[in-house]
């Protein structure tokens, strides 16, 4: 019965698939405003676009993920390559022609809408394989992304600089084809035992609105962590506006961010080996206590060396925060509504950040940065309360 466990150790893979995918979600979201300012957009457009984007992933992702949950895990790897697929079509087809700015809008939420989607459904792989005994290290994975992410960054700046955008974005394409190349060299899953008694799946994996009213305090938390995604997103995407007013600039920003990568890299590389001795419940309530301090230090900040220094504080607020989520779901969750489940807490994550962008900008027009520094302090304190009178109390089965 267990012959096919621990053949492989999937986590090499799963590193260099994590590695590749935040190479390229460098291009195809952090440098996203830049791109689509090439292409002829205003930031207005630009903002609906992102909106939208992060919009329809926050209702597609518990979509897809209740789908896998009612049909079979197997599905995954199709599901994944065909995203890919489709982020590759889409975007390719905005370099190689001269389309109307609507359709090239259309085709960028397309794009960025379906490679952002692949990173739950790995998520969601990647605990099949742990619930299966395979080797597979998701911490390490984390911080191989996070390491890449930073100096993707540095690189696609000096790509931007010198060879122009439409380099960058076929660079990030180069990424998105390695990783459907990786997709092929997952195990096979066997869909079998998921089918063995077809006449109880539909009792078996809950559908949406019965998940959230089984897992309420898991939801409650959720909505925790939705405020922590919201204050990250207030922070970390507006630092030109911070670095402006001090004499600084957007070289600055690219600084402080890779700073902030390469220090939570160390802690997210060691996190599986981290969360067995610190419980990531313990984490999660610290998380929230670090992001109210870091927006309120940010406030008072009186250099840009003392930005620099305040991003240091990455390790304790996404590197505890966005990591913890995984496991969280792996302990609090069935195995029938894994899938489900983890794309439920990216999408609560992601429609934190989008909340984080919208508010946050039109805060700063309205009232300045300090207010929007202080409301995010606001927002994060806010999601410390509701993550620490939640997660304690595991739901009960009704």
């Amino acid at each position: 019965m267990n012959s096919s466990r621990h053949i492989r150790n999937l986590t090499p893979l799963y590193c260099l698939h994590q590695a590749a995918y935040f190479f390229a979600i460098a291009a195809i979201g952090a440098f996203a405003m830049t791109y689509l300012l090439h292409q002829g957009f205003d930031a207005a457009q630009i903002g609906v676009i992102l909106a939208s984007t992060s919009i329809l992933s926050c209702v597609l992702q518990p979509l897809i993920g209740n789908y896998v949950d009612k049909t079979s895990t197997s599905v995954l790897l199709k599901l994944i390559p065909f995203c890919l697929v489709t982020t590759l079509v889409a975007l390719s087809f905005i370099e190689l022609f001269a389309l109307p700015k609507m359709i090239t809008g259309a085709l960028y939420i397309v794009g960025h809408l379906t490679f952002s989607i692949t990173i739950p459904l790995c998520n969601s792989l990647c605990a099949y394989y742990a619930q299966h005994d395979y080797s597979i290290d998701y911490g390490a994975g984390s911080g191989v992304g996070s390491l890449s992410f930073s100096f993707a960054s540095l690189i696609f700046g000096y790509i931007i600089a010198n060879l122009g955008t439409s380099a960058m974005m076929l660079t990030a394409l180069l990424f998105v084809a390695v990783q459907l190349l990786m997709m092929a060299r997952y195990p096979k899953i066997q869909p079998a035992p998921r089918r063995a008694r077809e006449g109880r799946r539909t009792e078996d994996s809950l559908s949406i609105p019965a998940f959230c009213r089984r897992y309420r305090l898991f939801m409650l938390t959720m909505l925790g962590v939705m405020c922590l995604a919201a204050c990250h997103s207030m922070a970390e995407n507006f630092l030109i506006q911070l670095f402006t007013r001090i004499g600084g600039g957007s070289e600055h920003v690219g600084i402080a961010l890779f700073l902030a990568c390469i220090t939570a890299a160390p802690f997210l590389l060691f996190f599986e080996r981290i969360q067995r001795r610190i419980n990531v419940t313990v984490l999660l309530r610290l998380s929230g206590f670090f992001y109210v301090a870091k927006a309120l230090l940010l406030i008072f900040a009186p250099s840009i060396v003392s930005i620099y220094l305040i991003e240091l504080l990455q390790t304790f607020t996404y590197a505890f925060l966005y990591p913890s989520l995984y496991y969280l779901v792996l302990r609090r969750i069935r195995p029938q509504d894994m899938a489900k489940g983890q794309t439920l807490a990216s999408a609560m994550y992601t429609l934190g950040t989008a909340m984080g962008n919208s508010l946050g900008g039109v805060v700063i027009d309205g009232f300045g940065l300090n207010i929007m520094l202080l409301l995010a302090a606001c927002i994060a304190c806010t999601g410390t309360v509701l993550i620490n009178t939640t997660i304690s109390h595991q739901d009960i089965a009704a």
